[in-house]
């Protein structure tokens, strides 16, 4: 269960959630407060629940398809309904601190792309617009803070 019932930008929003459903929902929600050039680090071990969370934000910027883990492509890409709108998924685990910038990853995080990329304790110099943390707190549990920090 949702602890807060809407999400505020002037606060760490707090959130229970009890199936995948659930996180597919606050991400969707969370998707309503993004705009342009907007950069959210999503935070969490494996298994958290962070694609699960991306799978609703993709959704409801409008993309029909399914966003999975972009773990083994580094980088996802997802039209929105309008197709000049832009999403990326990017996912840094299999890169380190010194080769992050050889993907060419600025092209991703600047300009008027939504991105949202996980591992971001591998891009240094970066700073969000957002903060989305997920933890796991059981078999299908997960808590999920989602910090404005602009």
């Amino acid at each position: 269960m949702a602890k807060n019932k809407k999400l505020n930008t002037r606060v760490s929003n707090i959130f229970e959630t009890s199936s995948a459903e659930q996180t597919r929902k606050i991400g969707g929600e969370f998707s309503k407060l993004l705009k342009k050039g907007d950069i959210i680090f999503l935070k969490g071990d494996l298994g958290s629940g962070k694609t699960t969370f991306t799978q609703g934000v993709v959704n409801a910027f409008g993309n029909k398809g399914f966003a999975r883990s972009s773990s083994f492509m580094l980088v996802c890409e997802y039209s929105g309904a309008n197709a000049a709108d832009k999403l990326f998924h990017l996912d840094l685990y299999r890169l380190s601190q010194a080769t992050v910038w050889d993907i060419g990853i600025e092209e991703y995080i600047y300009g008027d792309n939504i991105s949202i990329i996980e591992w971001a304790d591998r891009l240094v110099g970066v700073k969000p617009n957002w903060l989305v943390e997920m933890e796991y707190v059981g078999d299908n549990n997960r808590k999920i803070t989602i910090e404005c920090v602009k």
